[in-house]
């Protein structure tokens, strides 16, 4: 049997993969052909009007959230998670990590219900989820003193600078998703 979207009553229109145009389909199938991945989510269909910038969304996902870089996937995908939670937007946590790479599974369900004390993290890991959850409710709040926090806690600068762009980056997706109606019911079923 072949994967199959089940997209349950979006608030705002999306192009399903069956009524594609080339343009459409040539993104969704530069989605499967990057991810590795044979189903195209639904926070990604929400991107369906602008085929454009569904493409550079991934380039920019497999850039900044889905590699190494100053952070490592375990932490990008701690922060996503835990934004996304802060978000009122759990629906679109699978198609950003459909298989997490080594948070674990106890501090994955931890962070998606934000509890941080279940995830049982390390004291450096907690300060940066109090930033991550600092700059999601009120990034215009930081403080020097906050960043201080993290240096404290022995995150370099860099590493600070790339969770800022990780939480910025959920921040938009989350929204997409809850306007349009993205849910964990709406995500990729099998059929």
């Amino acid at each position: 049997m072949r994967d199959a979207i089940s997209w349950k009553g979006p608030k705002i229109s999306v192009v399903e993969e069956a009524d594609a145009s080339r343009e459409v389909a040539e993104a969704y199938e530069y989605w499967r052909v990057e991810s590795g991945r044979s189903e195209v989510p639904a926070i990604l269909k929400s991107l369906s009007a602008r085929p454009d910038f569904l493409k550079q969304a991934v380039d920019f996902c497999n850039t900044i959230q889905f590699s190494d870089g100053h952070l490592s996937r375990r932490h990008k995908e701690m922060i996503g998670t835990y934004a996304s939670f802060l978000n009122h937007s759990p629906g679109s946590l699978d198609a950003y990590f459909p298989n997490t790479q080594g948070a674990g599974d106890r501090a994955m369900a931890a962070l998606r219900e934000g509890n941080l004390a279940g995830a049982h993290l390390t004291a450096a890991e907690h300060a940066l989820m109090n930033y991550v959850e600092l700059v999601t409710r009120a990034a215009y709040r930081t403080t020097r003193e906050d960043i201080q926090k993290l240096r404290d806690a022995g995150w370099r600068e860099e590493q600070i600078a790339e969770a800022v762009y990780i939480i910025a980056l959920f921040a938009m997706f989350d929204r997409i998703a809850n306007a349009f109606g993205v849910s964990a019911e709406n995500q990729v079923t099998r059929g």
